[in-house]
């Protein structure tokens, strides 16, 4: 038998008899070379993060619903410039510096448990009002780490399992719970039908005789398994970049206000009585239309709107997520959000935090958010209505928070003066976290400065 050599002369042969599939094959292979060697380059040199929030199948994800393995990139935008940023988690998928269980230099450790303020949804990582007590207290010379465990959408129940799978590995002296309005329902996130309802492994519920009783979410399991469009993009350094421009183009190309279902929810409560019969109808028909400044004058010229009107549907109809999901007054018009079914959850909850901190000889504290810049935030997009009965409403939230934790042996600690927020987003911006950074470090020395400058 004739042995088939691979000449130059036999390749040339197979060019002349098959020119297009081989041109298209060496095209083909070359471009995957060229892809490959791009997608390692960007893996080595200039990698990037789609989310802040986390992902599923991840160390830390399996345990709490999602979140970060260590040295993960975050991806941080400023809601008010666009700017965006990243950093990485630390060795333990926490955003924060790294850290190890042991405590050799004897520090006194604090851990803060909180959710999307916590983590500092829109700010750097040194940003965070975590990172800069830690700096300050360092900048004096003084001992103490102040250790961040969150991640954005916890609940207090995540917080919880946090704490006893994480948080007292670290020996704390303290346990500090950042509270937000929030946490209190997505307690319940379990019994959400979308996707989030299927993303936390566990949920905890009240028995019958009122104790609390952890559960695993059977639908979890289910999320684990599934190949998510997040999940392929997260493997790619090139497919996340293509995601990003996708964004975008997408965001170049939205007009700047929308008439939304969660828009007329929240005009039917500014405007009550204001609003006629045929204004109603016309903003029902043009829900889903965006439009330009002048494009929504034009709209609202149609009809007899005052002056005072005319600028809280400008602002309302701002083509901005928060607005085109609002479901609900959050109890600044009617009763304080706190007040509902799942109070009682949050209290027994907030009871085991203690227990477990308490095991480990450690305090707990909990930090209320409810500050004037939040107040404020809420009534620049008409969220909360003027006057002394919303303010009273709104405080109702720190009164209540600082009752139950008189009630159950913890510390509550008033929100700062100067929780500034974000224009476009209602978490604290740089100054806001800087101002409870200092907030906490006043609470620190007053409570613990012997034991603190003794260390």
């Amino acid at each position: 038998m004739r042995s088939i050599e691979n000449t130059p002369e036999s390749s040339s042969r197979i060019f002349h008899s098959y020119p297009k599939t081989t041109l298209s094959f060496i095209v083909l292979i070359s471009l995957i070379i060229v892809l490959t060697v791009f997608e390692i380059a960007l893996r080595i040199l200039a990698p990037i993060a789609i989310t802040n929030v986390g992902y599923v199948n991840t160390p830390n994800g399996l345990l709490y619903g999602w979140g970060f393995k260590p040295y993960d990139l975050v991806r941080i935008e400023d809601p008010d410039t666009g700017k965006v940023s990243f950093d990485r988690v630390n060795n333990k998928g926490w955003r924060d510096r790294d850290r190890t269980y042991e405590n050799p230099r004897h520090a006194f450790r604090v851990v803060i448990l909180g959710d999307s303020e916590t983590f500092g949804f829109i700010v750097p990582k040194n940003k965070t009002f975590t990172w800069l007590l830690e700096d300050r207290l360092k900048a004096e010379g003084k001992n103490v780490e102040i250790i961040n465990i969150s991640y954005s959408r916890w609940g207090t129940s995540q917080q919880l399992e946090a704490l006893e799978k994480e948080g007292m590995k670290y020996r704390p002296d303290l346990v500090i719970i950042n509270f937000n309005g929030n946490d209190v329902t997505d307690n319940i996130i379990h019994t959400d039908p979308g996707k989030f309802g299927a993303r936390i492994p566990f949920f905890h519920e009240l028995s019958p005789g009122g104790m609390l009783e952890r559960r695993d979410n059977p639908r979890f399991s289910k999320e684990r398994n599934r190949i998510s469009r997040q999940y392929i993009l997260s493997k790619s350094e090139i497919l996340k970049r293509l995601w990003l421009v996708r964004l975008a183009i997408k965001h170049a190309k939205k007009a700047p206000h929308i008439i939304a279902s969660g828009q007329i929810n929240l005009l039917n409560i500014v405007l009550a009585r204001k609003m006629s019969k045929r204004f109603q109808s016309a903003l029902e028909r043009a829900i889903g239309r965006e439009m330009s400044l002048a494009e929504l004058e034009e709209f609202l010229a149609d009809f007899n709107l005052g002056i005072n009107a005319r600028k809280a549907i400008i602002r309302i109809t701002e083509n901005r997520g928060f607005q085109r999901q609002f479901h609900g007054a959050q109890g600044l018009y009617e009763k304080a959000s706190l007040s509902n079914d799942h109070w009682p959850l949050f209290r027994k909850i907030l009871e085991e935090i203690r227990d477990v901190a308490m095991e480990g000889d450690a305090k707990v504290m909990i930090a209320s958010d409810y500050g004037p810049g939040l107040y404020k935030w809420m009534r620049d997009w008409y969220r909360a209505p003027p006057g002394d009965k919303a303010k009273r409403f709104f405080s109702l939230h720190n009164r209540r928070l600082r009752s139950l934790a008189d009630s159950i042996g913890i510390e509550f600690i008033e929100p700062s003066k100067n929780d500034e927020r974000a224009r476009n987003d209602p978490h604290l911006n740089e100054i806001g976290h800087l101002d409870k950074a200092n907030k906490l470090y006043e609470i620190l020395m007053d409570s613990y400065g012997s034991e603190i400058r003794s260390r």
